[in-house]
């Protein structure tokens, strides 16, 4: 019996040892989105492209005039709490009318420490969540046309409940100046199809379908003056 405890207590030890070898290598593996100042208002706003691909395919797009990331953050920061704004939408095919109703819901993104999992030194791997307040999710509606909208009334409706983190990309770190961040968003979460056929909305009803967040991102730094913008600032993943 003390053999087998004393062999037990060294191949607890070993792991230990291993764990305690590991540990720093996994936290190298971490960045955090760094201002070059006190607390920063960040905006990200989107290029031009979807916003969301929706369903195999995909067999819809989404695409807003208005796509902005905005948060606030008061020194290096990992993940990072992003309220996403979307005004004037359209879905693909059909030029359709589309709403997105965020709920209360953000998106999180995680930043991986640049230069590592095989990125350039400047460039490093995104994840994604989506969070919510209890009871909430995101909502995607698409019309048939104006009427339709002006009605209510929805050809296609997806419920897009908190989920992840997810793969979502990479970002680069731009050197400016002043320096900035750009996102490449390849989110893929997943939809709740509650309305609408399955070859006009990519699943049938009820149906869990493919959600991608995707799109080319411009992240900047602002000095935040009591709530409002101030000089711009630069900012980078360490």
């Amino acid at each position: 019996m003390t053999r087998i405890l004393k062999t037990l207590g060294l191949a607890v030890a070993a792991v230990a040892a291993l764990v305690a070898v590991m540990a720093p290598a996994a936290q190298a593996e971490t960045g955090a989105l760094t201002p070059f100042g006190g607390p920063t208002i960040l905006t990200g706003v989107q290029g031009p492209g979807p916003v969301f691909d929706i369903g195999p395919g995909p067999t819809r797009t989404v695409e807003c005039t208005t796509s902005d990331l905005d948060s606030t953050i008061l020194g290096p920061t990992d993940p990072v709490t992003f309220k996403p704004t979307y005004e004037n939408c359209r879905s693909e095919p059909g030029f359709r009318p589309t709403t997105v109703t965020t709920n209360g819901c953000d998106y999180r993104l995680g930043f991986g420490r640049p230069g590592t999992t095989g990125q350039l030194p400047t460039t490093g791997t995104l994840q994604a969540s989506i969070v919510c307040p209890p009871g909430q999710q995101l909502e995607v509606h698409v019309y048939e046309n104006a009427v339709r909208h002006a009605e209510n009334i929805s050809m296609c409706t997806y419920d897009v409940p908190p989920q992840g983190p997810v793969p979502a990309g990479i970002y680069h770190n731009v050197p400016g100046p002043p320096a900035d961040v750009q996102l490449t968003l390849n989110a893929n979460f997943f939809a709740l199809n509650t309305i609408g056929p399955a070859f006009v909305c990519g699943g049938m009803p009820f149906q869990n379908i493919p959600f991608t967040l995707t799109g080319n991102y411009t992240l900047r730094g602002f000095e935040d003056l009591n709530g409002f913008e101030g000089p711009q600032i630069p900012i980078h993943v360490f």
